[in-house]
């Protein structure tokens, strides 16, 4: 992430401005639902009173789907807040449909990111996140994407992780802002004076020789999308932030749209680059799952092995909530209770009263059988 030391500690540490320190190390969050255009996307959470900007675009040239993200949600007095930073692409090919800034690693990404969003950004730790996809280790070099051949080589390899960053706020406070993210590298190296490329001069003594042209390096790649938060020094919440970036998850409707876009895409890519197709195939096979592995979660969400496997897999509890209809919340807190305003109040206090505390009745949720 690394948002995106991919954005440290559980995950992203984020939010919560004083209000939810007071109320017994609880955190008070309310459902949010970023859309596509007309379409619910992703729906989650984000805490109580902080309002949400943006969703989900069309028309990004730089993505090769057309797709991308650009969503904030922040205090009322913007001191804290979260977000998602769009996916990028670099180089020239499948992966980007213009040039932008190539990078070499993921440090180096994250940085860039930083900086668009807070220019004074400096990096004060980095850390990888092996969970963020799918808890192989990383760096780890994808070996049927590579090439080694006279005069071509070709390493692929997948990172992820998350790094912190200081940088001055607008009221010129000390900040802290967390970046996780993961990215798919691409490093190409092409050598006209390797040995087997060049002709044995012995054959034309009378030829001229001109010197061959000096090795030439390739960088290209994507990202996925970084999630981003920030608060003032000393009150960045890595455990709230944790439970909110989990939240996230993209609803059926908009899984089942963007899978046939992309199949229309590469559809399309296939008719006119073949080999080019292949490598696309090739590369969702190996990581498509480690990166986007809760779109087919909902296809078996009545299979509890399935469902308790998942829930492990990212930190979350199911429970059901007060119309019956399942809801992900972070295991991280041993009580989930719904307020009457439709807001949720996830503690590890026992004795919590929310008559005490907000003024108005709750439900204690129970785990889904």
């Amino acid at each position: 992430m690394s948002t995106l030391g991919y954005i440290i500690a559980a995950l992203l540490g984020v939010l919560l401005a004083l209000p939810v320190a007071a109320q017994q190390n609880g955190l008070h969050v309310m459902p949010t639902v970023l859309m596509h255009s007309d379409m619910a996307a992703l729906r989650g959470f984000i805490p109580a009173g902080w309002r949400s900007e943006g969703g989900l675009i069309w028309g990004d040239p730089c993505n090769s789907y057309g797709y991308n993200i650009n969503w904030t949600a922040q205090s009322p007095d913007g001191g804290y807040g979260v977000g998602y930073f769009p996916s990028l692409g670099w180089g020239l090919g499948e992966f980007s449909n213009c040039r932008q800034t190539p990078f070499t690693s993921l440090e180096e990404l994250l940085t860039w990111e930083a900086r668009t969003i807070w220019p004074d950004a400096r990096m004060i730790d980095f850390r990888r996140r092996p969970d963020i996809v799918g808890g192989q280790a990383v760096p780890v070099e994808l070996v049927g994407l590579g090439i080694d051949m006279p005069g071509l080589t070709m390493q692929s390899w997948l990172d992820a992780g998350e790094a912190m960053f200081s940088f001055t706020g607008s009221r010129r406070q000390e900040m802290r802002g967390v970046i996780q993210g993961s990215a798919l590298f691409r490093r190409s190296v092409l050598d006209p004076a390797a040995p087997g490329l060049m002709i044995d001069p012995s054959l034309f003594p009378d030829l001229p020789r001109p010197p061959p042209p000096p090795a030439q390096t390739f960088l290209a790649g994507s990202s996925e999308w970084s999630f981003v938060v920030w608060a003032p020094a000393g009150h960045l919440d890595l455990a709230a932030s944790e439970a909110i970036r989990k939240s996230f998850m993209p609803t059926g409707e908009w899984s089942d749209f963007i899978l046939q876009h992309r199949a229309v895409i590469d559809g399309q890519n296939a008719r006119g680059v073949a080999e080019r197709a292949e490598i696309r195939r090739q590369t969702n096979a190996e990581i498509g799952n480690m990166i986007v592995s809760g779109y087919n979660e909902r296809m078996a969400i009545q299979d509890r092995t399935h469902r308790e496997t998942m829930e492990a897999v990212r930190g979350v509890e199911t429970y059901l909530n007060t119309s019956g209809q399942p809801v992900q919340l972070d295991y991280t807190y041993r009580n989930a209770w719904q307020l009457s305003d439709g807001t949720y109040f996830l503690t590890n206090d026992a004795n919590f009263n929310p008559n005490a505390t907000f003024n108005m009745e709750g439900s204690l949720l129970q785990a889904a059988p």
